[in-house]
């Protein structure tokens, strides 16, 4: 870059070098991408926007991009943009159709549940694996209305990114607390799971 013929110009930085009537080309091209991408979406089902999985979430960010370009750069056309819009959605439908057929499609494009407490006892490699810290696992734990470790008979880091929480019906009283305020200090469970996560 030549460096003696750059200047810095507040009104091209701004504005651009665009006449103001291109404004209007913005939002039409912006109107049509969007209601095309809410008929697409229609077309990929309730789950689509609802929890996503890894998957899903990279869907979104590939349409994401594919329908920003041709809202504001005029050398792409907009039927460019549809077309990328419209194999994005159909190599989606593909792949979840593949994935209802094949167990294993599934696990590789989606992953699979993954044991985070197993019969009262923290699963120290689910934790790991599921790369939640201790403080956000104790969280969850507690968004299921459990006080004690010892009441969770299973929890699940899911797909979609929620952990889903199966307790015990009867239990005795528990000893691990997952209360905030039971977790200051070095023998908080939150300590000792990352001391735990560590050392592993």
């Amino acid at each position: 870059m030549d460096q003696s013929a750059y200047t810095f110009d507040l009104v091209r930085i701004f504005w651009g070098d665009q006449p103001p009537l291109f404004l209007l080309e913005i939002l039409l091209r912006t109107v049509v991408l969007f209601i095309y991408m809410i008929f697409l979406m229609r077309l990929m089902g309730q789950r689509g926007v609802g929890q996503m999985s890894l998957f899903e979430f990279a869907l979104i960010i590939a349409l994401g991009s594919a329908a920003g370009d041709p809202t504001f750069q005029k050398d792409i056309p907009l039927l460019h943009g549809m077309f990328v819009i419209f194999l994005i959605v159909m190599m989606h439908k593909l792949i979840t159709t593949v994935n209802q057929r094949w167990g294993r499609s599934q696990k590789a494009t989606e992953g699979h549940a993954v044991c985070l407490v197993r019969d009262g006892e923290v699963n120290i490699e689910g934790v790991r694996k599921s790369l939640l810290a201790p403080d956000e696992l104790l969280l969850e734990l507690r968004k299921s209305g459990a006080r004690y470790l010892e009441e969770i008979e299973r929890a699940y880091f899911e797909t979609d990114g929620s952990v889903c929480v199966y307790k015990k019906q009867e239990m005795g009283v528990g000893k691990e607390s997952l209360l905030p305020e039971d977790q200051s200090g070095e023998k908080g469970l939150a300590k000792r799971l990352e001391r735990a996560i560590r050392s592993g």
